[in-house]
């Protein structure tokens, strides 16, 4: 008799067990809305591609060290300026360079933009895309790009490396 009450008793136990469990499962660990890198901030770096010059803007080499992404991201999508602290640009405000783009997790889409005045040949205009990868750290960036300049043409092979501040 003794057994069958304890048997009763731990049958009851686990079927209580059983049933607090399924009433409060645990929950998901919380993630940012978009499950991906947060980039909102400056980001500065330097790329080169086969135009011998950053997007064919035939700026030096001087010129293009330090180029900056002033970056705000709203969900998954990101907008910004591009600027390039050794050249203000033809008489306009270098910070019309822009930057645009998608971000999923640590990989990012990105089309870059320097309207005509941005480049040493004041009317010319260029646009590239590309994509880059967020380290672990999600302090560092490092990306590939293409495209194509209204008075150069087409250029590729262009890499880029750049770190949050």
């Amino acid at each position: 008799m003794r057994t069958l009450a304890a048997v009763a008793i731990l049958s009851a136990s686990l079927s209580l067990a059983a049933c607090g469990s399924a009433s409060s499962p645990s929950s998901p660990s919380p993630t940012t809305p978009s499950g991906s890198a947060a980039i909102t901030g400056t980001w500065a770096g330097s790329a080169a591609d086969s135009s011998g010059s950053m997007m064919g803007a035939g700026m030096s080499a001087s010129m293009m060290g330090n180029m900056t992404w002033q970056i705000t991201q709203t969900g998954n999508s990101f907008t910004g300026t591009m600027q390039f602290p050794g050249y203000g640009g033809m008489g306009m405000a270098a910070g019309q360079m822009k930057v645009s783009g998608t971000i999923s997790g640590k990989t990012a889409t990105f089309t870059m933009t320097m309207p005509s005045g941005s480049m040493m040949t004041g009317t010319c205009t260029a646009t590239a895309a590309g994509t880059f990868d967020m380290d672990d750290l999600m302090d560092q960036m490092h990306g590939s790009y293409s495209g194509s300049n209204t008075c150069t043409g087409p250029f590729g092979q262009g890499q880029m490396s750049m770190t949050k501040r």
